[in-house]
């Protein structure tokens, strides 16, 4: 059933906060906002300046709960009676379910795929403009034909250093979280295979997909960013991705610096390599 929200907003530390929507409670974060329908939810619990949306769960198993910390006790106790209240009427809503099914979670900012992507992206096109410079200094000497050899020569180096950059990249927020971030367990979803829960400092739930396999799997994750999470890999395959990657960096990097010293070479002598082609 669809209510009119009366309860007020509650507002935790590190901009969370918590209201209710129609027949949903929405905690939203800097990073993503999650959508707890009231079918889900067992209670809210008001203590003190924490307010905790437990929800439901089968006979036995985990009770997962989303906590805010850090909010008004006055506005926390009032928005807890007001969802309780609400909650016996919740359309479909069953206290023996696994409420972790229902709740729907979306990010709010661009995501680190994204934005990893994005530099890798920027890193390529300043190398392909680099390129580009040593074509028109290749082509202002009277030699276009050299850049037979170079056009394709500097596309597989910007190949070899998208590819390098991407490994150093995975290697680097792996190794970051791991020796900074928060190292733990998540449990299996029994009727999901491959999604596993765990709960971050503040309370709130997350979801990690892997096929690793177990009723439980280790993960790191930033405590600033709980959101940002890997399953650390054995040290043999993190040392063999840092090695690829700055194998083919470093590769990329200096052909591009040789290409460019290249063309500035033809374009100052231009009679040096135009009897090669």
């Amino acid at each position: 059933m669809s209510i009119t929200p009366s309860a007020p907003v509650v507002q935790g530390s590190r901009k969370t906060s918590l209201r209710l929507d129609g027949d949903a409670v929405l905690l939203s974060t800097p990073h993503e906002e999650a959508r707890i329908p009231l079918a889900a939810i067992e209670r809210i619990r008001a203590e003190g300046r924490s307010v905790t949306v437990e929800l439901t769960a089968p006979a036995g198993e985990t009770r997962y709960a989303h906590r805010v910390a850090g909010a008004s006790e006055a506005a926390g106790a009032l928005f807890a009676d007001t969802v309780n209240a609400a909650l016996p009427g919740a359309a479909g809503r069953d206290t023996a379910a696994d409420g972790t099914r229902l709740v729907e979670t979306r990010a709010l900012s661009l995501g680190r795929r994204t934005r990893k992507l994005r530099r890798v992206m920027w890193l390529s096109a300043g190398a392909f403009g680099l390129l580009v410079l040593s074509c028109v200094l290749v082509a202002a000497a009277g030699v276009p034909a050299a850049m037979i050899a170079l056009v394709p020569g500097g596309l597989v180096l910007i190949g070899a250093l998208a590819v390098g950059a991407n490994a150093l990249a995975n290697w680097y927020r792996e190794w970051r979280l791991i020796r900074h971030g928060v190292t733990t367990f998540a449990a299996e979803v029994a009727e999901r295979p491959g999604t596993y829960l765990y709960t971050d400092p503040a309370g709130r739930i997350r979801h990690v997909f892997t096929w690793a396999g177990g009723i439980a799997v280790k993960i790191s994750y930033d405590p600033a960013d709980p959101a940002d999470v890997v399953l650390p890999r054995a040290a043999l395959f993190r040392r063999g991705e840092l090695a690829l990657g700055l194998f083919f960096t470093v590769l990329a990097l200096a052909g591009l610096v040789g290409t460019v010293a290249w063309a500035v070479v033809v374009f100052l002598d231009p009679e040096s390599i135009a009897g090669a082609f």
